[in-house]
């Protein structure tokens, strides 16, 4: 079961009900969310929650953040998807919605129509109960049937994936934005750790 969670102030735009929100874009039939998860016991090399496809699912087998669509039958706000998701997913309680990584979109062919679904991600950096244990303890609970493995990635290793030589399979486009949006994690990752010692001095 989900727990309370707070959203940051300058998030409150997202927190308002789902069917406000999907009817002023009328331009996407589907929403989709995402929640990026890191361990901070060592700020210095902070680590992000990866979670590897089932190799009997789609795109089996690629590494992603925690993620899916929104549903309108048990989301009240589009944040609520992004909770219901990492918990479904990872076994993790989102704490607080931290801050948004990016919103991007795609379109995907739907088969049995002969049309184009036309989709909007919006991915957000979430901080968990969980976090404040160190990493090794974290209880990361797979979804077996749709992940198979997780692990706590270093940037360094994304970076390497993205050019084809790291042990990440990243999802290929039009799908493929999970390693700008992890490294763009990364990024926001080490700004926030930069304010902190700057308000220290």
């Amino acid at each position: 079961m989900a727990r309370p969670y707070t959203v940051a102030s300058h998030l409150h735009y997202f927190n308002i009900p789902l069917a406000d929100f999907t009817a002023a874009r009328p331009e996407f039939e589907s929403f989709a969310v995402g929640g990026y998860i890191f361990a901070r016991h060592d700020p210095a090399k902070p680590r992000i929650l990866l979670l590897q496809r089932a190799i009997t699912d789609t795109m089996g087998g690629c590494w992603e953040g925690p993620g899916g669509a929104s549903e309108p039958e048990s989301d009240k706000t589009l944040l609520d998807g992004v909770v219901r998701e990492v918990l479904e997913e990872t076994g993790l309680h989102v704490s607080r919605i931290v801050d948004l990584v990016a919103v991007d979109s795609w379109q995907h062919l739907r088969r049995n129509r002969g049309d184009m679904l036309r989709i909007a991600k919006y991915s957000f950096i979430v901080d968990v109960y969980e976090g404040e244990l160190p990493r090794e303890q974290i209880p990361v609970r797979l979804e077996a049937s749709e992940h198979q493995a997780f692990e706590w990635a270093v940037e360094e290793e994304v970076r390497r994936s993205m050019q084809g030589s790291g042990r990440y399979q990243l999802p290929l486009p039009p799908t493929g934005h999970q390693g700008p949006n992890i490294l763009r994690s990364f990024a926001w990752c080490k700004e926030q750790a930069a304010k902190s010692t700057k308000e220290s001095l």
